[in-house]
């Protein structure tokens, strides 16, 4: 028994860390990842600690962040409102657990990654719908 509850925690690790098969597939209106580390504002599931080691393949600390002018629309997306603070975490990712996350988030179909600043000052990466309020296409 203790064999076979290796074997499934191992393979369980494996498919979180190195082949993550139940992330949607790569869509061709992805745009690139930065060059480098990167952070990322999460307003919704990805603050949850869970959430974000199941998508990127390891725990990923977060720390409380807010973004200025920004509040919960309908559903996961943001919209903007004057005089409004939108509570979340930031994380810091690599290039390539960021292309798992633009997965995830099926960036350039349903979500487009946008660089914004938080409320110190720090950029970070916000992930919008497409096609809500205006945001009908992918911009550069």
């Amino acid at each position: 028994m203790t064999l076979i509850a290796l074997i499934v925690m191992a393979a369980a690790w494996y498919s979180i860390t190195r082949a993550p098969f139940y992330l949607p597939p790569k869509d061709a209106a992805t745009p690139a990842p930065p060059d480098g580390p990167a952070h990322v504002f999460g307003f919704a599931t990805l603050t949850n600690p869970l959430v974000r080691l199941v998508v990127i393949g390891r725990w990923v600390p977060s720390h409380p962040a807010q973004l200025r002018g920004w509040q919960r629309g309908a559903g996961r997306d943001i919209v903007e409102g004057p005089d409004t603070l939108l509570n979340g975490v930031v994380f810091r990712i690599t290039p390539a657990e960021m292309r798992r996350l633009d997965r995830y988030e099926r960036t350039g179909r349903k979500y487009r990654r946008d660089l914004m600043v938080l409320e110190g000052g720090q950029s970070a990466w916000v992930y919008r719908l497409i096609g809500a309020r205006g945001l009908d296409a992918v911009e550069d």
